[in-house]
């Protein structure tokens, strides 16, 4: 360690170069943020297949919407996997497409999911995708037919998750992404199938190339 006058000498060569070595990288931060706003942007006109002043006008026009633009761009600029911004822009363009306030509950959830899913999660929901989910009420189960997929059976399919497979399903389940596929039987956790619900099945479709912009 340097004390003394050359101590202090070198201290004050560092101090402006440390400075400019941390506005450099904010510098970095804020044009990231910028361009995965102008990305989000494309994107969502690309999918709509209008320009950017008709998707401002539609924003400003309904108040809700424009918040829920605001929480989408938000979210955006701070994530760094490209196909997360891009189920993110196709979110938000299925809202601006049809901003009836039921169906932007709706996106409103898809939304908060997509922020806090990450590539494990999309993985564990491809592999469960091929379980058969409990029908819909009125329709009732039918015997002799296999509902879900137990954690163990997904693990099996991608050994790569067993290590996380139970804290991923945890997550999936939390998010309304992941339901149980039991009925009327009893099963300890190990052994319960589960399936993706409606709203994991339409989170699924946000990760596919070129969905609709329509829910």
């Amino acid at each position: 360690m340097i004390g003394g006058p050359e101590g202090a000498l070198i201290g004050a060569a560092v101090g402006p170069a440390l400075v400019t070595s941390f506005d450099m990288v904010a510098d970095r931060i804020a044009s990231n943020r910028a361009d995965r706003s102008a990305q989000l942007v494309r994107e969502v006109t690309r999918v709509l297949r209008i320009d950017p002043d008709e998707l401002q006008d539609r924003l400003l026009s309904d108040e809700r919407l424009l918040e829920f633009a605001g929480r989408v761009v938000g979210a955006a600029q701070d994530i760094s996997l490209g196909q997360k911004r891009r189920a993110l822009a196709r979110a938000l363009a299925a809202a601006v497409a049809d901003p009836a306030p039921a169906r932007l509950d709706i996106w409103e959830l898809l939304q908060t999911a997509i922020r806090e899913v990450d590539p494990p999660h999309i993985r564990f929901m491809h592999v469960i995708s091929s379980a058969t989910p409990l029908p819909q009420p009125p329709e009732r189960p039918e015997d002799g037919v296999k509902y879900g997929m137990t954690l163990g059976a997904v693990c099996e399919a991608d050994p790569g998750l067993e290590v996380g497979g139970h804290a991923v399903l945890q997550k999936l389940i939390s998010l309304g992404l992941v339901e149980s596929a039991l009925h009327g039987m009893i099963y300890g956790g190990t052994y319960r199938p589960y399936a993706l619900s409606r709203l994991g099945r339409r989170l699924l479709t946000l990760w596919e190339e070129e969905p609709q912009p329509s829910p």
